[in-house]
Protein backbone atom coordinates (compact mmCIF):
# COMPACT_ATOMS: atom_id res chain seq x y z
CA UNK A 1 0.00 0.00 0.00
CA UNK A 2 1.01 3.57 -0.64
CA UNK A 3 2.20 5.81 1.83
CA UNK A 4 -0.73 8.17 0.73
CA UNK A 5 -3.31 5.45 1.11
CA UNK A 6 -2.66 4.58 4.30
CA UNK A 7 -5.35 6.17 6.95
CA UNK A 8 -4.50 9.26 9.13
CA UNK A 9 -4.05 8.38 12.90
CA UNK A 10 -6.73 9.03 14.79
CA UNK A 11 -7.55 9.55 19.11
CA UNK A 12 -9.30 6.52 20.50
CA UNK A 13 -9.28 6.18 24.49
CA UNK A 14 -7.02 3.48 25.69
CA UNK A 15 -7.59 0.75 28.09
CA UNK A 16 -6.85 2.64 30.89
CA UNK A 17 -8.62 5.45 30.01
CA UNK A 18 -5.68 7.64 28.43
CA UNK A 19 -6.21 8.88 25.09
CA UNK A 20 -3.55 7.33 22.69
CA UNK A 21 -3.21 8.09 18.98
CA UNK A 22 -3.32 4.59 16.68
CA UNK A 23 -4.03 3.97 12.78
CA UNK A 24 -6.45 1.70 11.08
CA UNK A 25 -4.74 -1.58 10.08
CA UNK A 26 -3.71 -1.64 6.35
CA UNK A 27 -5.85 -4.89 5.99
CA UNK A 28 -8.98 -2.88 7.45
CA UNK A 29 -7.98 0.51 4.97
CA UNK A 30 -7.13 -1.60 2.07
CA UNK A 31 -11.17 -2.93 2.27
CA UNK A 32 -12.62 0.75 2.56
CA UNK A 33 -13.54 2.91 -0.64
CA UNK A 34 -13.33 6.94 -0.16
CA UNK A 35 -16.42 7.64 0.46
CA UNK A 36 -17.21 11.58 -0.75
CA UNK A 37 -16.99 14.42 2.14
CA UNK A 38 -20.88 15.31 1.91
CA UNK A 39 -22.76 14.15 5.69
CA UNK A 40 -25.67 14.53 3.59
CA UNK A 41 -25.82 11.11 1.80
CA UNK A 42 -25.39 9.49 4.82
CA UNK A 43 -26.62 11.00 7.61
CA UNK A 44 -30.56 12.55 8.62
CA UNK A 45 -29.42 16.12 9.24
CA UNK A 46 -33.38 16.76 10.03
CA UNK A 47 -32.25 16.28 13.76
CA UNK A 48 -30.50 18.46 15.71
CA UNK A 49 -26.75 18.23 15.61
CA UNK A 50 -23.51 19.86 15.87
CA UNK A 51 -20.90 19.40 12.44
CA UNK A 52 -17.67 18.77 15.18
CA UNK A 53 -14.14 18.41 13.06
CA UNK A 54 -12.87 14.71 12.94
CA UNK A 55 -9.48 16.22 14.90
CA UNK A 56 -11.60 17.05 18.04
CA UNK A 57 -13.39 13.35 18.32
CA UNK A 58 -12.04 10.41 20.08
CA UNK A 59 -12.86 6.85 19.29
CA UNK A 60 -14.10 4.83 22.51
CA UNK A 61 -12.89 1.85 20.63
CA UNK A 62 -12.80 0.65 16.65
CA UNK A 63 -13.95 -3.36 15.52
CA UNK A 64 -12.77 -4.36 12.37
CA UNK A 65 -16.43 -6.45 11.87
CA UNK A 66 -17.73 -2.56 12.88
CA UNK A 67 -15.86 -0.62 10.29
CA UNK A 68 -16.89 -3.18 7.51
CA UNK A 69 -20.24 -3.51 8.38
CA UNK A 70 -20.44 0.73 9.02
CA UNK A 71 -18.75 0.93 5.39
CA UNK A 72 -21.74 -1.09 3.52
CA UNK A 73 -23.87 0.88 5.22
CA UNK A 74 -22.94 4.19 4.43
CA UNK A 75 -22.53 3.13 0.60
CA UNK A 76 -26.13 2.04 0.95
CA UNK A 77 -27.37 5.65 2.49
CA UNK A 78 -25.41 7.30 -0.59
CA UNK A 79 -27.58 5.66 -2.69
CA UNK A 80 -30.72 6.49 -0.66
CA UNK A 81 -31.18 3.37 1.35
CA UNK A 82 -31.74 4.53 5.36
CA UNK A 83 -29.73 7.33 6.51
CA UNK A 84 -27.92 7.16 9.83
CA UNK A 85 -28.56 9.54 12.67
CA UNK A 86 -25.71 11.72 13.58
CA UNK A 87 -23.14 10.11 15.92
CA UNK A 88 -23.62 10.98 19.93
CA UNK A 89 -20.64 12.04 21.55
CA UNK A 90 -20.23 13.36 25.08
CA UNK A 91 -17.66 16.06 26.16
CA UNK A 92 -13.69 15.15 27.66
CA UNK A 93 -12.64 18.62 28.12
CA UNK A 94 -9.84 20.14 26.26
CA UNK A 95 -12.38 20.30 23.10
CA UNK A 96 -12.28 16.85 22.87
CA UNK A 97 -15.19 15.20 22.20
CA UNK A 98 -15.87 11.11 23.01
CA UNK A 99 -17.97 9.23 20.87
CA UNK A 100 -20.20 7.20 22.22
CA UNK A 101 -22.24 5.69 19.42
CA UNK A 102 -20.72 5.70 16.04
CA UNK A 103 -17.47 4.89 16.39
CA UNK A 104 -17.37 2.25 13.25
CA UNK A 105 -19.03 5.22 11.22
CA UNK A 106 -16.30 7.90 12.23
CA UNK A 107 -13.45 5.83 11.32
CA UNK A 108 -14.97 5.44 7.87
CA UNK A 109 -14.84 8.87 7.87
CA UNK A 110 -11.51 9.66 8.72
CA UNK A 111 -10.28 7.21 6.38
CA UNK A 112 -12.05 9.26 3.77
CA UNK A 113 -10.64 12.29 5.24
CA UNK A 114 -13.44 13.93 5.90
CA UNK A 115 -12.87 17.58 7.77
CA UNK A 116 -16.22 17.56 10.47
CA UNK A 117 -18.77 15.06 10.71
CA UNK A 118 -22.68 15.50 12.48
CA UNK A 119 -23.38 15.06 16.15
CA UNK A 120 -25.47 14.85 18.89
CA UNK A 121 -24.61 15.60 22.00
CA UNK A 122 -25.30 13.25 25.07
Amino acid sequence: MKAEEMSPRYLTLGPEGAIAQIELTREIAALLSRLPDDPALYFNLDEPHVMIPLYQLVNARARERGIINAHRHMLSAAKGKQKRSPLTVRPLGDELWLVVDGNSTLLNARHSKWQAIPCCIE
